[in-house]
């Protein structure tokens, strides 16, 4: 089965984020083949599933510059995107029940095939931390739903570093290697790249992860009309966003979801 290569994002960056959900319920549908997003996103903070904004975000600085902050349907930590992060997702669905280590331990391999084909010794730390020499490259999260197994990081590439750190908080007491706090872009390690060299290593990656070729393709109509949903009735609120635990009653948009497959 060939791997479904979709290049897509929106202006709008709570869309990016409500795009994600939708492309795993699609997927779970089995109306997509497995498929890997690749997509960049405006400046914005997307917040892990289980995080507090008070916990991981510097609200005067993000403030005063008008970021906005986006929570995301998988947990993990809280990320900065800028068009110099280059966030990839990958949805597959198989038959047999899989651990959530699968997705770190063996789908994350395709990110490093990627770096390695840029040039790149790369490694894992803390589960699911790309690090090259010693710096944080690519931070991942994952979550298995509605029957499918779903993969997405950000990639920094040539990110404003200084804005990251002022926007995000490091956490006072953590049990993690400090390594994923020491964040460096690609372009430190990769005299001139460019993104076009990182969306390709990746397609690459995923594929020989996967044994699968890659197909490039467009968002269906139900992918699109699924996100629309969600931006409207999820991510575009507040009480998603902002409020934790998220004050949404997810239960009426699943029913309005279920409703469009009819």
């Amino acid at each position: 089965m060939p791997l479904r290569v979709l290049i897509t994002e929106f202006s709008n960056p709570y869309l990016n984020l409500a795009f994600e959900e939708a492309l795993a319920r699609v997927r779970g549908k089995d109306i997509i083949n497995d498929t890997l997003r690749i997509w960049t996103n405006g400046s914005s903070i997307v917040l892990g599933r289980f995080r507090k904004v008070d916990e991981d975000v510097n609200w005067q600085n993000v403030e005063r510059f008008g970021i906005p902050i986006i929570r995301r349907f998988t947990g993990g930590g809280t990320v900065y995107h800028d068009s110099g992060c280059l966030n990839y997702s990958l949805v597959i669905r198989r038959d047999v029940t899989y651990p959530l280590d699968y997705l770190y331990g063996v789908l994350l391999r395709g990110t490093l095939f990627a770096l390695k084909k840029l040039g790149l010794r790369s490694y894992l730390k803390n589960t699911n931390d790309v690090v090259v020499n010693e710096r944080k490259v690519s931070g991942t999260a994952a979550s298995i739903r509605w029957g499918v197994l779903f993969l997405h990081g950000s990639v920094l590439v040539n990110s404003d570093l200084l804005r990251l750190y002022s926007f995000l908080k490091i956490p006072k007491w953590h049990t993690f290697d400090p390594v994923k706090y020491r964040v460096a872009n690609l372009s430190t390690f990769v005299k001139g790249i460019k993104m076009e060299d990182v969306v390709n290593a990746l397609i690459w990656g995923y594929s020989r992860a996967l044994l699968e070729n890659p197909t490039f393709d467009d968002p269906l109509k139900e992918e699109l009309k699924i996100a629309k949903v969600l931006y409207e009735e999820k991510y575009s609120k507040k009480e998603w966003n902002l409020t934790y635990p998220p004050q949404l009653n997810e239960r009426v948009i699943n029913e309005k979801i279920e409703k469009m497959w009819h």
